[in-house]
């Protein structure tokens, strides 16, 4: 599971390096190696471990391909999915340059773990999300865990 919040900066050749306490919680093992990168919701992009793609990519190929917002989401989704077979020895991974520029990230960022996947955000965009939402989270908590569906799981 990741978890956190990181701050660090893209070098001139796109590398960023991945949190150490993010590396050190997957076991490659289950896991595997790598990961997949693509373009993530909000202006961020979400970076997967491969056995977590591999549940997301199940489900994405649920919908139907008669579905033509079905469609519109997986072709660009998957267009702009990439493999990275490892980090670096210095746990660097080299973020595609049309991917930077879909999430209009410059040269800070910040990285978080968000449970199974780990997203990247140009840090002025991350500030601005964070501002807008902060203050609604109770809100949002009590909407969400009013469903039926979280009732149970916080019982």
């Amino acid at each position: 599971m990741f978890t956190g919040e990181y701050h660090h900066t893209i070098d001139d050749k796109n590398r960023l390096a991945i949190p150490a306490p993010l590396r050190d919680s997957i076991d490659i093992e289950t896991e595997g190696k790598g990961f997949y990168i693509t373009r993530g919701l909000d202006d961020c992009l979400f970076l997967y471990t491969p056995k977590v793609w591999q549940n997301v990519v199940s489900k994405i190929e649920q919908l139907s391909f008669t579905n033509k917002k079905a469609r519109q989401f997986q072709r660009l989704f998957f267009s702009k999915a990439q493999k990275i077979p490892d980090y670096d020895p210095q746990g660097r991974i080299l973020i595609p340059q049309y991917l930077k520029d879909l999430a209009k990230i410059r040269k800070s960022v910040v990285i978080l773990g968000i449970s199974s996947r780990i997203e990247i955000w140009d840090e002025e965009t991350w500030k601005r999300f964070e501002l807008e939402h902060e203050e609604t989270f109770e809100e949002i908590a009590e909407d969400l865990f009013r469903l039926d569906h979280f009732s149970s799981a916080t019982e």
